[in-house]
């Protein structure tokens, strides 16, 4: 479409000519003015879709004082993304007198983001509160910067068709974009801390306090529609940043002092890999010279690089069924996605180059031929590990996000900081900073990994309890110790496919192949950024001063409060899982034959009935929900592989999850009487005098409870870790007690074992985790509780 100089009335064939034009004559052709104001028309209804380079630090001198309070300052990711995209559009429209709207965290919590969870339904991929960010990229929209603006004198010389001239144009009007930005977001937390001095803080926070820092290193154009900050990123990395005296306990002071500097890191470990003693020498740099480390130093470093590796996910040689159906699954997602894009182009009736490669057979879908046997039955894949004993009361056991990849562990700068603070407790103190790459961090998953290497660094644990963690058949939950965690920061995401794609390099690295964040300006202001976090990082270890020997206090006091308890509690608990590995754990229990066998007389009727439905043979069989918080207690049968159980339900098996023989636990351990939402239990017309006699028994046992709508009946049955699906409704909490002739068997609640044989027991099953602890012999369970749903319905008023 040809368009026209209002000045001297030449046609031009587009736009981009136009403004060319104009630039050259604009004096001449236009009043200044006139072309201010043709330019802000167009900018007005024009926007390209960007993305975001920037980082950020929380408020109140990073997590050392956690005030809830309006003024706060930044609060975390989503609120400096929401900030981030506020500045953009302030600068786009030109007006920077605008205030700022109320923070909305459940609005901006939809930011595309890097490290955002807007995609997933779980708060178990919620990022860690009060967290800084080294790098993150997000994607939003904002005025394209136009290369052919009117420029000032001195600039106007340097104006010509050259390709090369319009790159540095471009460059300045980028420069100038990215400080318009930093400008308004320090405007922003400059309000922040007026709005601050009228606030409730108290006076002692109010001379610490700071409302945080953001600032943005980046912007390109998006070449690739469907680019999604959040969801297409490959690779994410988190970084923890620890005084060394953390893991080089006393013995090993020697080992800390003579760590090398950030300068030299790659020289000493080039990444942590070590060479063992006897090979290629390992150099660190001193004041000397260059020296190598002796052979107990790169003994200890070896050992802690294959603790760390035990930790991440390995590819392994599997053959076991659980292993196949996973490989089974993720081709089934393959095809699924290709046919859909098959179905799209089909739909819009395209034909290309890509249409005719992708009817070509994949490897996926090839079948072996019956003239060509397979070589091998075995299964080669990357074997994810179940990672919800990292993520305290956000993720369960038998939920399949709890599947993570954890890529690496490593050891990735040993720094002193020397900065403005000059006190002898920082100077020369090392810090080590420790980096865990993945596809998806939990929430508290990295400091709940650092806490556990820590423990396995300084001796308070073996280093088995890293297999008692991943074991599916422990049942027990292990949680790992949180580290303090002042010490996390969001290092930076990646985005190889997409890079690829779009031929720009997404992440802050020196690279010459295409353009995007990796020039020297960006990489050197995110290495300076970096350094900067660092310092604050170390100032909120040292807040709490030293002891006389030097140790820092916030350090000691860890130690004491969080590491030695969990220490005590958790070996116990290492060597119940050692012994099932060898033994029946049910051997350690107490002899059966010292339970006493006799049944309080208010259980016998409910106790009698239970015990002719088990006999009846029309025991019902289990949910295959149900049975991914359970397993068998059968000694003879083999307990099933949650993962190939979780992966069943997955892909949309209509057969139960698991497999087990009539009568033990799993498939014909538990089902419901009473009321349901929707449809009604259809145990009540099989069992109707048990029904009855279960809520009879309910009100003999609290008379002064809300009687509930529902019971849970289990026989024989061990649960896993898990809440409640779903929530309550009239009521706070569920009641359960034990009834048979078993020993062991207790009921764990968040941790607190509590003896339910005989002994009714009310807990929030809705929000605190609990399980079953090993036992032996007969053993019911009955659970009375209300669900959402059932609102005024009352069991024991059932007509059966």
């Amino acid at each position: 479409m040809a368009v026209f100089c209002k000045g001297c009335q030449e046609q031009f064939s587009s736009k981009n000519e136009l403004f060319r034009h104009l630039n050259k004559t604009a004096k001449t052709c236009l009043p200044l003015d006139e072309y201010n104001a043709f330019i802000a028309h167009i900018r007005a209804t024009k926007r390209e879709k960007i993305a975001v380079l920037y980082g950020y630090l929380p408020g109140i001198d990073y997590q050392s004082l956690v005030v809830k309070d309006d003024a706060i300052g930044i609060e975390g990711g989503a609120h400096a993304a929401w900030l981030v995209t506020n500045a953009i559009d302030l600068v786009s429209r030109g007006d920077s007198s605008v205030k700022l709207e109320i923070y909305d965290s459940s609005i901006v919590s939809k930011i595309n983001r890097s490290y955002g969870h807007s995609s997933n339904e779980s708060l178990a991929s919620e990022q860690d509160e009060h967290t800084g960010a080294i790098t993150e990229v997000l994607s939003t929209t904002a005025v394209p910067l136009f290369v052919d603006d009117v420029v000032d004198d001195d600039d106007e010389a340097s104006i010509n068709n050259d390709d090369t001239t319009e790159d540095t144009i471009l460059k300045r009007k980028l420069r100038t974009w990215i400080d318009s930005v930093n400008d308004q977001l320090d405007r922003m937390l400059s309000e922040m801390a007026s709005d601050k001095s009228t606030s409730s803080v108290s006076t002692a926070v109010s001379n610490e306090w700071s409302p945080g820092r953001i600032r943005v290193f980046g912007r390109i154009t998006i070449t690739q529609k469907k680019f999604n900050a959040q969801t297409d990123v490959t690779n994410r990395r988190i970084d923890y940043c620890f005084p060394a005296s953390l893991i080089f306990t006393t013995d090993r002071e020697r080992f800390a002092n003579n760590l090398p500097d950030v300068s030299s890191l790659q020289e000493y470990c080039d990444g942590f890999k070590l060479f063992p003693p006897g090979n290629k020498p390992v150099l660190a740099r001193t004041d000397s010279g260059y020296i190598r480390p002796s052979d107990e130093m790169l003994t200890y470093l070896l050992t802690m690089k294959k603790v760390m590796r035990r930790i991440a996910t390995q590819v392994e040689e599997l053959t076991d069924a659980g292993s196949k159906l996973e490989k089974e699954f993720n081709q089934t997602s393959k095809r699924k996605k290709k046919k859909k894009k098959q179905r799209k182009r089909d739909n819009k009736g395209t034909t290309s180059r890509d249409d005719a490669s992708s009817n070509k057979p994949s490897k996926v879908d090839k079948q072996p031929s019956d003239s060509k046997p397979t070589s091998s039955s075995k299964t080669r894949l990357l074997k994810r590990k179940r990672f919800h004993n990292f993520s305290p009361k956000r993720i369960l056991a038998h939920n399949h996000l709890a599947y993570r990849r954890v890529d690496r562990i490593f050891h990735r700068a040993s720094i002193r900081l020397q900065d403005e603070i000059s006190t002898t407790t920082i100077k020369n103190r090392p810090f080590i900073v420790f980096s865990l790459t993945g596809d998806m961090f939990l929430h508290e998953q990295a400091v709940h990994i650092m806490g556990l290497l820590i423990a396995i660094f300084r001796g308070v644990i073996d280093e088995d309890i890293i297999d008692c963690m991943f074991d599916e058949n422990f049942t027990s939950l292990v949680p790992a110790p949180p580290a303090p965690y002042f010490g996390l920061l969001q290092g930076e995401a990646t985005y190889m496919t997409m890079e690829g794609k779009m031929q720009k390099i997404l992440n802050a690295r020196r690279c010459d192949k295409y353009n995007g964040f990796g020039n020297e300006d960006v990489v050197s202001s995110v290495e300076e950024w970096e350094v900067s976090l660092l310092q604050n990082v170390a100032k909120a270890w040292l807040r709490k001063g030293e002891a006389v020997d030097g140790t820092l206090n916030s350090e000691t006091q860890w130690i004491d409060n969080v590491l030695m308890p969990w220490s005590k509690k958790t070996n116990e608990l290492l060597k119940l899982w050692r012994a099932s590995k060898t033994t029946d754990v049910t051997s350690f229990l107490p002899p059966l034959e010292s339970v006493d066998p006799s049944v309080p007389q208010l259980y016998e009727k409910v106790l009698f009935y239970l015990r002719e439905a088990d006999k009846s043979g029309r025991w019902p069989s289990t949910t295959p929900g149900r049975q991914l918080v359970m397993l068998s207690t059968s000694k003879e049968g083999q307990q099933a592989n949650l993962s190939m159980a979780s992966l069943s339900l997955s892909l949309d098996r209509r057969y139960s999850a698991y497999s087990f023989k009539e009568g033990e636990g799993g498939a014909s351990g538990s089902f419901s009487v009473g009321a349901m939402p929707g449809e009604q239990p259809k145990a009540n017309l099989l069992f109707p005098e048990l029904v009855k006699a279960a809520f009879e028994l309910e009100v003999a046992l609290c008379p002064d409870r809300p009687p509930s709508s529902t019971i849970a009946i289990n026989r024989n049955a061990a649960f896993r870790p898990h809440t409640d699906s779903g929530a309550g409704a009239g009521q706070s909490t569920s009641l359960i007690v034990g009834l048979g002739h078993y020993n062991g068997g207790e009921l764990v609640v968040e941790g607190e074992k509590k003896d339910i044989r005989y002994s009714p027991t009310e807990f929030d099953g809705w929000k605190q985790r609990h399980w079953t602890l090993p036992f032996g012999g007969e053993r019911y369970s009955l659970v009375w509780f209300t669900p959402k749903g059932c609102e005024g319905m009352r069991g024991i008023d059932l007509e059966l």
